[in-house]
């Protein structure tokens, strides 16, 4: 089996990987800012595409492919991470790294083929960021979701391009009215269509003639809310788990957990019933998803079909218990005695035949393939899960990082 483009941080540790026929490479020392996470900038006539992250320790954002690594000057903690649909400009919004609240109101953006980076200054709140072609003539807007107050800022483009220098603060057109609590973004950039997730469901926009515009809200099918999304860029469906069960963080082993997906154009809506406890994220590649649930009764792998016209589970694979998981009664994300708190990490191959998904705090990835799971060791603990990244240079990507 090759592995070559399955990129493993461990982001506690500071150090990242690439993974090839269960062997493990080491690439270098880097902080990924986690929450930003991985974004796949869109492959070209030109080559294959490149994926990026934001160092959260040099300041940097990451760029990597054929043409070897580059590094950009951005403003750190990174939060956010989005592109527009050539890949070329990036935008990095900043959240609350080592602090207990938010205090920096800067955003990045970076022209990748003139190497250059501008900086300004919008709203104090962990945006979330998007790139979202204008219906009226199709000029990229930099989105800016916000939340308490919730609204959504729009830029175009040029304008932001075009700040001048000592970071200044500008203001874009705003739409009032989503939900306070948004978290989880996608776009579709053949149609234009964004989202984000808020405990109403999945509120559709548009930008018109360099405006947000809502299109309506697509109520979650089943209790709960989802909490982060990832786009399917062949389909144009939103993806995410929709939590449900006990309000208090303290019982996530009650927690219900649905995959939903959600075709944007239309709001056509289909989920399928999960195992139970904290599944913390998935992960999708061709026409499957992964789900990783984590519960004292044992961990599971769900791996799901989403072809047409309903979703089916394929397969649910027991998996290799943590060392340190997390307690019962408990907050999830709290430390277990002296350990950091543990969780797990998934990525799927583009053809959607291999599921990997680490072990966190054990230094481990289980690879499920075939029926078989195959176990390789790296080098640092993967404390928190780490975060996997699959390469698939496609043309067609998550314009968002995930």
């Amino acid at each position: 089996m090759n592995f070559q483009n399955l990129l493993v941080a461990d982001y506690r540790a500071g150090r990242t990987y690439a993974v090839a026929d269960g062997a493990v490479r080491e690439l270098g020392n880097a902080v990924l800012a986690e929450h930003a996470g991985f974004l796949a900038l869109p492959g070209t006539e030109r080559g294959p595409g490149e994926w990026a992250f934001v160092d959260d320790r040099s300041g940097a954002l990451v760029v990597s492919g054929t043409r070897g690594e580059r590094r950009f000057p951005a403003a750190i903690p990174g939060e956010h991470l989005a592109c527009d649909a050539s890949g070329r400009y990036v935008v990095v919004t900043t959240g609350l790294g080592a602090n207990e609240q938010p205090w920096s109101d800067v955003v990045t953006l970076v022209d990748l083929e003139r190497s250059e980076s501008v900086r300004f200054r919008s709203r104090v709140g962990e945006p979330g960021a998007m790139v979202v072609p204008d219906q009226a003539g199709g000029e990229p807007a930099v989105v800016l979701r916000h939340r308490e107050p919730g609204s959504l800022e729009a830029f175009p483009l040029s304008q932001c391009l075009g700040v001048a220098a000592h970071v200044p603060r500008i203001t874009g057109e705003t739409l009032r009215g989503i939900a306070d609590d948004g978290h989880g973004d996608v776009v579709d950039q053949r149609t234009g269509i964004a989202a984000t997730a808020t405990s109403r469901g999945l509120e559709r926009f548009v930008v018109d003639g360099g405006v947000p515009r809502m299109l309506d809200t697509v109520a979650w099918p089943v209790p709960g809310r989802a909490y982060y999304l990832r786009l399917d860029p062949q389909t144009g469906r939103a993806v995410g788990v929709v939590r449900g069960g006990p309000a208090s963080p303290t019982a996530w082993t009650e927690w219900t957990n649905h995959l939903v997906d959600v075709d944007l154009s239309t709001g056509a809506t289909r989920y399928l019933e999960l195992p139970r406890g904290l599944a913390f994220r998935f992960a999708l590649g061709g026409p499957r998803a992964a789900v990783a649930t984590i519960h004292p009764d044992g961990d599971e792998l769900a791996v799901i079909e989403r072809t047409e016209p309903s979703m089916s589970l394929a397969r649910t694979i027991a998996l290799p218990a943590m060392s340190c998981p997390p307690v019962p009664g408990h907050l999830p994300w709290d430390p277990v005695g002296d350990a950091p708190a543990q969780r797990r990490s998934l990525a799927v191959d583009p053809t959607g035949t291999t599921v990997a998904v680490t072990r966190g705090g054990d230094g481990q990835l289980h690879l499920f393939r075939d029926g078989r799971l195959d176990t390789v060791s790296v080098p640092s603990p993967l404390d928190e899960g780490g975060h996997l990244y699959w390469h698939g240079g496609a043309v067609d990507t998550d314009t968002i990082g995930r």
